[in-house]
């Protein structure tokens, strides 16, 4: 029920927050199974769901983990291609907890990595997890890809990762979940206020 499941997602979100992607107010973000990554039609699915909404396609992202791309190695590489080619974002998911994470750089032509949250959670206690998480920072900026850290919750972390040059971050000392809902109304406010056109 994945491959499903991701479809109706996919569908729901674009349907109902096509607006605020078309103006510039919000991008979206969807995580994507195996079962998915392997599924020879997504494409034609994608893009009639974006033609519909009538969102610009450089306002959506695909995440996959190593998990998934690992099921099937070649479907995957040809899911980025083609991500790529339509000019959506595509970013490695949980990066470093497989055996295998740098050939996936090297194999697909990502934006963003994301660095999985198990070298965050102790990085202020554990040389080891500093100079994992320094390596791959640092070799992703040189391939032109923005780098997050997963599970930031403490302050010292969070410390450690800007002093690392780390732009980005997600956990819950940054922001707490809320519903997606929310999130878009206060993106659009801001994006039609004063004060949000002139940022």
């Amino acid at each position: 029920m994945a491959s499903r499941l991701d479809r109706w997602i996919i569908s729901t979100a674009l349907s109902l927050h096509g607006p605020a992607l078309k103006s510039g107010a919000l991008t979206l973000g969807f995580n994507l199974s195996a079962q998915t990554l392997s599924d020879p039609r997504l494409w034609d699915f994608v893009d009639a769901a974006i033609d519909a909404a009538g969102a610009p396609h450089f306002g959506i992202g695909f995440e996959i983990t190593e998990t998934a791309a690992v099921t099937n190695f070649g479907a995957a590489e040809e899911f980025v291609r083609k991500a790529r080619a339509r000019h959506c974002r595509v970013s490695l998911d949980d990066f470093g907890a497989g055996m295998s994470s740098f050939e996936y750089l090297r194999r697909f032509p990502v934006d963003q990595i994301k660095i999985d949250g198990s070298f965050i959670e102790h990085i202020a206690q554990s040389r080891f997890d500093r100079e994992i998480v320094s390596a791959i920072s640092a070799i992703a900026r040189s391939l032109g890809c923005s780098v997050v850290a997963e599970k930031v919750e403490r302050q010292d972390a969070l410390e450690i990762l800007q002093e690392m040059g780390v732009a980005f971050g997600q956990g819950y000392l940054l922001h707490r979940p809320e519903p997606l809902e929310a999130i878009v109304a206060r993106a659009t406010a801001q994006a039609i206020s004063p004060v949000g056109r002139r940022a």
